[in-house]
């Protein structure tokens, strides 16, 4: 990935996350430069991100934003420690991890070994990647595509030279990328095809209405228009619990 492109991820997460617009000052862009010197993976910068504003908006700080990267900054590099640590006696330890050793423990393959999410994960990028060429002649399509397959590639080789995987962790990385898909699919169909998808919806949920509470209601009526966004344009979940 160059360095355009690791930084504009890392920029709109943290506006995405910061929850309006603002421009990320030249010091942020040196610390995005710093990480990126330091081979800081894509991933791990998201997922200390999320994992800082996650931190702030529960001490519900109201009236106040967090208006720098720096903010993120310790979360980051607490993320990168553990990142590193994780891949420290991974070549002696990759068959067993994989499942494919010898023994009891080798013969128990967990549901989240490493050979299983890399075959999973590995799937669902040639899915994905069907998807980059299918939707070639929409260019912003294409490029949300190809955005979700450079990040899901690097979490693949990350797995492959890694002695430990974080379930928690992973998942949380999916999920940032589904999200990236679905704000992509959102601005790829228009306002038009989103309001019928709001209409059918509600049509479906009608009967329920009644008995739910507001904000359970709209996040209902928010999962069933992402899932039928999914279904129309055939995108794969990646979450783990669809493994």
């Amino acid at each position: 990935m160059n360095y355009f492109n690791y930084f504009t991820e890392i920029e709109e997460e943290f506006v995405k996350r910061r929850g309006s617009h603002m421009l990320v000052s030249p010091l942020d862009w040196s610390l995005i430069e710093t990480w990126k010197q330091r081979d800081i993976p894509l991933h791990i910068v998201l997922r200390g991100i999320n994992s800082s504003f996650d931190s702030y908006e529960g001490r519900a700080r109201r009236g106040r934003k967090v208006n720098s990267l720096f903010y993120c900054q310790q979360e980051v590099e607490a993320m990168f420690q553990e990142y590193t640590e994780s891949r420290v006696g991974s070549n002696q330890s990759h068959d067993l991890s994989n499942g494919n050793g010898s023994g009891e423990a080798g013969s128990e393959r967990s549901q989240f070994s490493s050979a299983t999410l890399i075959d999973y994960l590995g799937d669902h990028l040639q899915s994905i990647n069907r998807l980059k060429e299918k939707y070639a002649s929409q260019s912003s399509l294409a490029e949300v595509f190809d955005r979700a397959l450079v990040r899901l590639d690097q979490i693949i080789k990350d797995l492959r030279t890694s002695d430990r995987v974080s379930p928690e962790a992973l998942e949380s990385d999916l999920t940032m990328i589904e999200e990236t898909i679905l704000e992509g699919l959102r601005e790829g169909v228009g306002d038009g095809m989103l309001a019928e998808l709001k209409k059918e919806g509600n049509q479906q949920l009608r009967a329920y209405k009644q008995t739910m509470e507001r904000e359970v209601f709209d996040q209902t009526l928010a999962n069933f228009m992402a899932r039928r966004l999914r279904e129309i344009h055939s995108v794969p979940r990646l979450s783990l619990f669809y493994l």
